[in-house]
């Protein structure tokens, strides 16, 4: 069954609609860039509410691995996004306070031995993959291109969990998930009335499509 996570929460209702619509996962946003930041005690209050089972996710762009333990004991985050290619495995190695997903953002001629070499040295097991966007980390409601997705996702198989991102939405995401097959699939901008809030509505019919796909 294909995972779902819910990405840029920032206030407390739209967490409790994404849970009872039946995402798996939410994702708060701690880089001052982004138009979805929280700050760690907002996510925290948050975090302290929502229903047993739900994982939380800390995405960091800009932060230290010495900040984001800190915000991940603080807020009690499970898991711990890499966005930044400035993340060496050496330093995703040294996030203790959480379990680290690394995202990349591919372009036509990404070779998936970067995200090989990556899982040897650093000893992650988990790879977000989000369009491509100069000077944007995230959310731009921009896709990955259908044969490079298609490639990505094939040629990683079964050697680590694989995260699909990037302009998902209830009408295009169950046909991304029967091109690619991916663990999980990840969306913000997708679920959203406007940067950071999100509406209810779609988020029900993003995650209904999800699990009619068959996955």
């Amino acid at each position: 069954m294909t995972r779902i996570k819910i990405c840029g929460i920032t206030r407390l209702q739209d967490a409790l609609d994404a849970c009872h619509a039946g995402a798996d996962a939410l994702g708060f946003n701690f880089s001052r860039m982004s138009p979805r930041f929280i700050t760690p005690e907002k996510a925290k209050a948050i975090i302290e509410k929502l229903p047993p089972f739900i994982q939380s996710a800390g995405i960091f762009v800009d932060q230290s691995p010495d900040d984001i333990n800190t915000i991940c004991s603080f807020c009690r985050l499970q898991i711990a996004q890499l966005h930044s290619s400035q993340y060496s495995p050496e330093q995703a190695r040294s996030i203790s306070e959480a379990r680290v997903i690394r995202v990349f953002h591919p372009e036509e001629d990404f070779a998936v031995e970067e995200v090989f070499d990556y899982a040897r040295k650093s000893g992650v097991g988990t790879f977000l993959f989000d369009a491509c966007r100069p000077g944007m980390a995230g959310g731009t409601g921009e896709r990955i291109g259908t044969s490079l997705a298609a490639r990505i996702f094939r040629e990683v198989g079964s050697s680590c969990y694989g995260i699909l991102a990037g302009g998902l939405n209830e009408t295009n995401v169950s046909e991304a998930i029967l091109q690619t097959r991916p663990y999980a699939v990840d969306t913000a901008s997708g679920v959203e009335r406007e940067p950071g809030v999100k509406d209810a509505a779609r988020m029900i019919a993003f995650i209904r499509a999800v699990r009619e796909s068959g996955s």
